[in-house]
C-alpha cells in the first residue's frame, strides 16, 4: 500500500478550506455536549481513531507551528515503533498531561466521558478481546510476544467526568461520527487523496504520511523483536523523516 502523500494532504487542506469542510467540522464539534473534566489525562493513552477530515485539520494545525510539529512527530514515531514493547501515552499529550492539539482534538477525545457506563464497559471488553486475538496472530506469524502490559491495558470508565446534561447513548454518539463520515466522503469522491477508505488511528495517519505503510509495519515488527537495534532505528528515522 502507498503512503499518504503530503502533496495530496495539502490539496485536501485547500479543498476543505475552499468548500468550508473545516467550518462544517467545527460546527459538528460545537454541537457536542460539554462536561466537567478534572484534566487527569488518564484517558489519553492510545492512538485514538479519527476521520480523514480530522487528520487534515490536525495536519494543518501543526503545519503552522514547526516546533510543535517536530515534537509531536518525534513522539508519534516513538509511540508507533514501540507500541508492541511498552504502553505509551498519546503522543500529543505533554509532560503536564495537557493536550498539545487541544483546539483541534478529534471527536473521540471530545466524546470521552459522555458514554453510558454500560456501553463503555461492553466496548472495553471487546477491545481487550481483540488485543488478545491480535497478540496470538503476531506470535504465530512473527514468533514474538507483544508485551502483556500493552495487550491488557485498559482505559477504565471515568467516574470523575460530569456531563453538563446527560450521558449519551450509542445512537447519539454514532450520529456525530456519521456527520464526519459525510465530510470524508466529499473528499474521497473528488479523488484528491489516494488512500484506502478505512479506520485509522491518529498515529497511523501520521505514520502513513511519513512512510510507506508496509515498510513502516515491517520496521515495526523488526525493531520490536531486536532490542539492540530498536533505539538506533528509531533515532535514524527521526533524523530522516522529521524536518
Amino acid at each position: 500500500m502507498t503512503s499518504i502523500k503530503k502533496s495530496e494532504v495539502l490539496k485536501c487542506i485547500d479543498y476543505s478550506k475552499e468548500n468550508k469542510l473545516i467550518d462544517k467540522l467545527n460546527s459538528v464539534y460545537n454541537t457536542l455536549p460539554s462536561g466537567d473534566c478534572n484534566g487527569c489525562g488518564s484517558c489519553c493513552m492510545e492512538s485514538v481513531g479519527i476521520n480523514l477530515i480530522e487528520f487534515i485539520n490536525i495536519f494543518n494545525y501543526l503545519k503552522g507551528n514547526d516546533k510543535l510539529r517536530i515534537e509531536c512527530l518525534n513522539k508519534v514515531l516513538d509511540y508507533y515503533f514501540l507500541e508492541y514493547v511498552k504502553k505509551s501515552p498519546c503522543p500529543f499529550k505533554d509532560d503536564n498531561n495537557r493536550c498539545m492539539i487541544y483546539e483541534v482534538r478529534p471527536l473521540n477525545c471530545r466524546l470521552f466521558g459522555h458514554w453510558k457506563k454500560e456501553d463503555y464497559n461492553k466496548n472495553l471488553s471487546n477491545v481487550t478481546k481483540r488485543n488478545i486475538d491480535y497478540k496470538n496472530i503476531i506470535k504465530s506469524k512473527y514468533g514474538f510476544d507483544i508485551n502483556d502490559e500493552v495487550v491488557n491495558y485498559k482505559i477504565n470508565y471515568c467516574e470523575d467526568f460530569i456531563p453538563e446534561k446527560e450521558y449519551l447513548d450509542k445512537a447519539t454518539r454514532l450520529s456525530f461520527a456519521d456527520e464526519l463520515m459525510v465530510l470524508d466522503s466529499k473528499i474521497f469522491s473528488k479523488e484528491i487523496i489516494d488512500i484506502d477508505f478505512k479506520d485509522r488511528g491518529i498515529v497511523e495517519y501520521f505514520i502513513d504520511c511519513l512512510l510507506n505503510e508496509n515498510v513502516a509495519y515491517n520496521i515495526k515488527v523488526k525493531v520490536s523483536k531486536d532490542s539492540e537495534a530498536r533505539e538506533v532505528a528509531i533515532n535514524r528515522l527521526k533524523k530522516i523523516l522529521v524536518r
